[in-house]
């Protein structure tokens, strides 16, 4: 326990206090967390509002140009369409753990809100969270497999410092999902759309210079001959582009077997914009071993000022 909770634990003057209105159901918490909140703003003024917004890094606008933005999304999602890539419109709200429950993400990271929601902090998991959704309910079947994109505004809790960097950024994220057949195959599949999506993005760059970094991650029990596969997959791919391997963490929990970046090179800069590997979602929600999930994503801002 850190020593901020410790000190308002002391002057509420009942250290149990926590453990109390855990023990709540969601909606009681909900209703008790409203009332507080309601207290506090019967209390404050239009200056008070004003200064909050000054203070708060959480509402402090991006000075990345909104039309050069949104005009990156619509031809993002128009080239999902393209190539057979459906695509959604997120709530910017997700279900309370939306991130954490699926490992290695801690919840102090992610902006919790009221009535059972986190503002949403990763698409990602909310495609993963419909596709289950809709295999669960089997409004679709993933036996061929299914690709699903978005674009979002998402806000993190941690505290980036530097130029450009907020609490809130756009991501373009795709996630695929499909059923294991044996040999890898679905994995190659999933993997070779995403690939075959990022390189059709990268060669519109004007004199783009790319690097690849491969790094180990554990998940499959013949961890050697999946990520060879895999590797093959992107040397086919990316003929002429440097690929890297790195074989440090290999035990992050975040991605199984393989995780991929995609970096921008221009002269001494590298600018990482794109992102991803394989997850255990579905099969976490779903609860099928033969589940296969492949997400990934570009860092809409990052990409924004690597054309500038």
């Amino acid at each position: 326990m850190n020593k901020i909770l410790n000190s308002i634990l002391n002057e509420v003057g009942d250290k149990d206090i926590i453990n109390k209105l855990s023990s709540l159901s969601k909606s009681d918490l909900n209703s008790l967390l409203l009332e507080v909140f309601k207290r506090q703003v019967d209390n404050q003024n239009a200056m008070d509002i004003l200064k909050s917004f000054q203070i708060n890094r959480f509402t402090t606008p991006s000075n990345i140009d909104p039309e050069k933005f949104h005009t990156l999304e619509s031809h993002l999602l128009k080239k999902a369409h393209e190539i057979g890539i459906k695509t959604t419109m997120l709530s910017p709200s997700a279900p309370l753990g939306s991130c954490s429950v699926f490992g290695s993400v801690n919840q102090y990271n992610i902006v919790s809100a009221l009535r059972g929601t986190e503002i949403l902090s990763d698409p990602s998991n909310m495609l993963a969270i419909i596709i289950a959704d809709k295999l669960k309910r089997k409004e679709e079947s993933n036996e061929t497999p299914i690709h699903l994109a978005t674009t979002a505004r998402t806000m993190r809790a941690q505290n980036f410092s530097g130029k450009n960097f907020y609490s809130h950024f756009g991501l373009y994220c795709m996630v695929s999902s499909g059923k294991d057949t044996g040999s890898y195959a679905c994995e190659k599949e999933l993997l070779e759309k995403h690939l075959n999506y990022y390189k059709e993005i990268l060669n519109e760059k004007e004199n783009g210079c790319f690097s690849i970094i491969l790094r180990r991650r554990n998940g499959y029990k013949d961890s050697e001959g999946f990520f060879d596969k895999m590797l093959n997959t992107f040397k086919l791919i990316f003929p002429n582009t440097n690929i890297s391997i790195q074989n440090d963490d290999i035990h992050n929990n975040y991605y199984k077997g393989i995780n991929f970046k995609i970096s921008l090179v221009n002269g001494s800069e590298i600018i990482e914009i794109i992102d991803g590997g394989f997850v255990d979602w579905t099969y976490q929600m779903l609860g099928n071993k033969k589940e296969r999930c492949l997400i990934s994503g570009i860092g809409l801002d990052r990409y924004l000022i690597s054309m500038s």
